[in-house]
């Protein structure tokens, strides 16, 4: 309504508004950890200065297909900081987008700003939408996949995300058609924003000693397992004798030294603590029981070689002085083991208590090393250390 209103389309509020939404919206991702809304609120930024700084065909044919596939990866991803390694690696990309749009802009190649334009169905759409048709394809998938999320989940940021791809097809439209795409930019903005805002932040459980996902966090990952992959628990040897002789907070030490172990391990390793037995359990999309156990010995041997300084008070003894604080160095092993599914139907869990199985093998059979679930034809299945 305020597009089709000549007198207030015009007003300053107006133009303003893109500027003011873009920069409460950053603002507000910024505060909640909301990474996705920032990141969003950047390319819709990067877009409607493009257009106003840029007036060639090519640069607006390039925004054009950009912005819908940007806005649909980036509320269709996980949710991230955008102070985090990973919204740091999105902001890159982005930022790349944005130079290889100046780029075209300085360079013009015809060829490419053909191709663009180039019609993908014999339909002359020209008359009646000014957007090339290879970017309304785009928009449409977007809108689609969002659509069809919004219908199962029925959550605020698959309908905010529909919003704002609709905002930014009206707003390519009217840039095209030369006419102020500024509002449409601004509404875009705001419904994005108020989809990330209400969406429900993801819950996460984790151990309050090791700082790793708990039980519920991998039972949430066992839903999304690919079809192969390897499942690895792992133990601290004799930790009960340990954490007798040592005390609970040597031993609370030790589990938070065994835990930033693990988060080091290679082979994209997904590591989890549950604190049934004190177990780690690793989990290794789309890799073998053999790959698994190499990343594990290598943390196994990093586990060896580390030790911790303790300090512990010595009583006194009847009719003497106090013995005083006795400094010392304590040390612990890991084992392991390691099962992989026998058929694409298998249970996680049986795959889980496969694994224990062959820890409970490590353990009997020395200690300190690794022990691979047998196939079926296999002759052996220990890795010692």
């Amino acid at each position: 309504m305020v597009s089709l209103t000549p007198a207030i389309r015009d007003s300053l509020a107006v133009h303003a508004a893109p500027l003011l939404v873009f920069g409460v919206g950053a603002l507000l991702g910024v505060a909640t950890g909301r990474g996705r809304l920032v990141l969003g609120l950047m390319v819709l930024a990067l877009t409607t200065s493009a257009l106003i700084n840029f007036g060639s065909r090519i640069t607006f044919y390039a925004v054009a297909l950009l912005l819908p596939l940007n806005l649909g990866v980036i509320a269709w991803l996980g949710e991230t900081r955008a102070f985090s390694v990973r919204g740091a690696s999105w902001l890159g990309v982005i930022l790349l987008q944005a130079g290889a749009v100046g780029i075209l802009e300085l360079l013009q190649p015809a060829d490419l700003g053909a191709s663009l334009e180039r019609p993908l169905v014999a339909v002359d759409s020209s008359a009646w939408i000014s957007v090339p048709q290879i970017a309304v394809f785009a928009f449409a998938a977007m809108l689609g996949a969002h659509l069809a999320r919004f219908v199962r989940s029925r959550r605020p940021l698959p309908a905010g995300a529909v919003g704002a791809l609709v905002a930014s097809f009206l707003a390519l439209d009217t840039a095209g058609s030369g006419g102020p795409a500024d509002l449409h930019f601004a509404t875009a903005g705001m419904l994005l924003a108020l989809g990330t805002v209400l969406e429900a932040p993801p819950v996460f459980h984790f151990d309050i000693v090791t700082g790793l996902p708990a039980s519920l966090e991998f039972n949430k990952m066992v839903r999304r397992l690919p079809r192969r992959y390897a499942l690895a628990c792992v133990a601290i040897d004799e930790f009960r004798m340990f954490r007798e002789e040592q005390g609970v907070e040597v031993a609370n030490r030790m589990l938070r030294l065994v835990a930033k172990a693990l988060t080091k391990i290679g082979g994209g390793g997904h590591v989890f603590y549950l604190l049934r037995d004190h177990e780690f359990v690793v989990v290794f999309p789309r890799k073998s029981v053999e790959a698994a156990a190499r990343y594990l010995n290598a943390v196994r041997r990093a586990v060896e070689a580390a030790s911790l300084d303790v300090s512990v008070a010595q009583p006194a003894k009847a009719g003497h002085k106090a013995l005083g604080v006795v400094k010392r160095t304590v040390a612990g092993t890991i084992s392991a083991g390691v099962a992989e599914p026998q058929s694409r139907a298998a249970d996680p869990f049986n795959v889980l208590r496969e694994a224990e199985l062959a820890l409970a093998r490590a353990q009997q059979t020395g200690m300190n090393r690794i022990v691979v679930q047998p196939r079926p034809d296999a002759s052996t299945d220990v890795q010692a250390g």
